[in-house]
């Protein structure tokens, strides 16, 4: 048995790039140990030796239980260098994971809390671990997780690659500027805890290739699959935390493990999970049971919750909720009810009398998920705006006036053209505004040749051209009023003023433009432009399958039985779907969508015929 000082070294338990970790028995103690070794050619590098000290003290100062513990260093100028640690039972998250590629989204979360939280006190410290990999996390007693191998990776030499050309480490974790340059801060630590949820939460790695340079060059473009598109029962919410934490550009992902924790702390309330470690020792001492018993509890809450968003008037929401709800229970009832009821819901438009002219108008009556996009533009015509950049300057698709019938349900007035104001009425909502009646002014006022006519002061004639007829419109924080003949203009004095527009029938994402009124005595026209929200294809079929919905602005990919969000440049379309499914035929047809609303497709696909083998061929007279 080799004894190196007081250790008793027994069987080996890993062997990796840097060092070899063998089960020791600490003589003095009487206690078992993992004794980590340094290879031989890095202990001959006195620089390699004074790194491995520096990080050995450092990371024995680190008492925390998510971390493993260091009970002993041998020194820089032992003839072995190595660390004695606390003996871990594992398995590694990497074995654990692979064993269990259906992991629930809640105990993902919550074992990526745990690493979160180690990394935050290591941060705090001042120490980068460098390599965070599933490999490099051990499960202990069947209760917690512990990060392993901090600070190691530091006692690298600057060169990346050993002669083979093989990347030291795990190149699928490594952050991209990690790769690109080498420097890493605690962000770096971030992405790579990222592709360890990701792991956790898919069953698979964001990154993977033929070779180590394959799967560089896909971190440094970021090229991996949307992890909802993955694993639908994750959920958006899952999604966003995950693809954040997977941003190319440090600045863009979250700025702490701390931080990170939080937002995975937040996670797991919004999911009902009061306890995430008393959860992870449910799941480690009974997989099935507990992850039965979470998936039932899940698909109650988020019932409960679309149909609470429904009644918030939240669509967005709930289709988030149903979209996970039938990813876990396709046949859940009640979700399917809600989302049919969405599906058979046309836009809902109030009657609205118009005072003196016995008009019927239809306006919109409620928005979903209302996002301000506060705009600043400055000009001197009512041409000339910031504001209204059109498709071919790469702005969001706007709604256009070929659109406000389709919405609207009426026409614009036909007795109005497109350059004409309707003379608007008196309203006492109107705070802070004047109207000015058509024609108005000082009668018989003509302008004299060669005399320049002063530029007026006074309050200004602000005429609305909306790209929909069908919208509401408030100003300087005013009550919102119905665009139509007797709202189409009001009368600012000069100076900044903001305007707030709604679509109706929730077909667009409300805005509000802050713009400068200069003085003039021309009527000062302002576009509002709005961009259209998303379209929601959900397709029933006989059988699981793939679906592709294209035709539209862009192609969208999903599954049947799961919410698609499909982006629109118009306020109606009619779109292609294709469903293929293993062992089907290929399914086409069409679905009419619009804007901010759900469209349902029922798809048959037939069973292909199988292929009978090819008979053998009948022998030749000649054989």
């Amino acid at each position: 048995m080799q004894r190196i000082e007081k250790y008793e070294v027994q069987d080996e338990l890993g062997h990796g790039g840097m060092a070899t970790v063998y089960r020791a028995r600490d003589t003095h103690l009487e206690r078992d140990v993992a004794l980590k070794i340094l290879h031989p050619h890095l202990r001959a590098s006195a620089e390699a030796r004074q790194r491995f000290a520096r990080e050995a003290k450092s990371v024995a100062k680190l008492k925390h239980p998510n971390i493993l513990e260091v009970y002993d260093f041998s020194g820089a100028d032992s003839d072995q260098s190595y660390i004695a640690a606390e003996l871990l039972t594992g398995p590694t998250l990497k074995d654990f994971g692979t064993q269990h590629p259906d992991l629930p989204a809640e105990i993902a979360v919550a074992m990526t809390l745990q690493v979160a939280r180690a990394l935050s006190v290591a941060h705090a410290n001042g120490i980068v671990h460098r390599d965070v990999k599933p490999e490099n996390v051990m499960l202990h007693e069947g209760r917690t997780l512990k990060l392993t191998d901090f600070g190691i990776a530091q006692i690298l030499d600057t060169q990346s690659f050993t002669a083979t050309g093989q990347i030291l480490g795990s190149p699928g974790h490594m952050a991209p500027e990690q790769i690109e340059t080498g420097e890493v801060d605690e962000r770096s630590d971030l992405f790579a805890l990222g592709t360890v949820l990701y792991f956790l939460a898919c069953g698979r790695l964001p990154f993977s290739g033929r070779n180590p340079h394959q799967i560089l060059r896909r971190v440094m473009d970021t090229e991996y699959m949307d992890p909802v598109r993955v694993r639908p029962s994750i959920g958006a919410a899952l999604g966003r935390i995950i693809q954040r934490c997977l941003e190319r550009e440090p600045q863009k992902r979250y700025a702490s493990a701390a931080e990170l924790a939080e937002a995975l702390e937040a996670w797991c309330a919004d999911v009902g999970l009061d306890d995430p470690d008393e959860a992870v020792v449910a799941y480690l001492a009974s997989p099935q049971a507990t992850s039965e018993k979470l998936t039932r509890e899940t698909v109650t809450r988020l019932v409960k919750t679309g149909s609470e968003r429904i009644r918030a008037r939240d669509i967005p929401g709930a289709m988030d909720a149903f979209n996970r709800v039938l990813a876990l229970d396709e046949t859940n009832a009640e979700a399917l009810r809600q989302i049919e009821t969405l599906g058979a819901e046309g836009p809902r438009r109030l009657p609205w009398v118009l005072a003196g002219l016995g008009l019927l108008i239809l306006a919109s009556v409620f928005v979903v998920v209302r996002q301000t996009d506060s705009e600043t533009a400055t000009g001197t015509t009512g041409t000339s705006s910031a504001v209204d950049a059109g498709a071919g300057s790469g702005a969001p698709a706007t709604a256009s006036r070929e659109d406000a019938a389709v919405l609207s349900g009426v026409g614009p007035d036909p007795s109005l053209d497109a350059g004409d104001v309707a003379a608007p009425t008196s309203d006492p909502s109107d705070a802070g505004t004047t109207h000015v009646a058509e024609g108005s002014g000082s009668e018989g006022a003509s302008e004299r040749p060669g005399v320049t006519r002063p530029v007026a002061r006074g309050p200004r004639r602000v005429v609305f051209r909306p790209s929909l007829a069908n919208v509401e419109i408030a100003v300087d924080g005013g009550a919102l009023r119905a665009f139509g003949p007797s709202f189409r203009e009001v009368s600012l004095p000069p100076g900044r003023h903001t305007f707030r527009v709604v679509g109706g029938a929730d077909c667009c994402i409300e805005r509000t433009v802050a713009r400068d009124i200069p003085p003039g005595d021309e009527p000062f026209e302002l576009p509002l432009a709005l961009e259209f929200r998303p379209a929601s294809v959900y397709v029933v079929a006989n059988t699981l399958g793939d679906v592709l919905v294209s035709g539209g602005a862009a192609p969208v990919r999903g599954r049947t039985r799961a919410i698609l969000s499909v982006p629109m440049s118009r306020a109606e379309d009619t779109l292609r779907l294709t469903v293929t499914a293993e062992g089907h035929r290929v399914y086409t047809g069409v679905v009419r969508v619009r804007a901010g609303q759900i469209a349902e497709h029922r798809a048959t696909l037939e069973v292909a015929p199988s292929v009978p083998p090819t008979p053998d061929a009948p022998p030749s007279p000649n054989d």
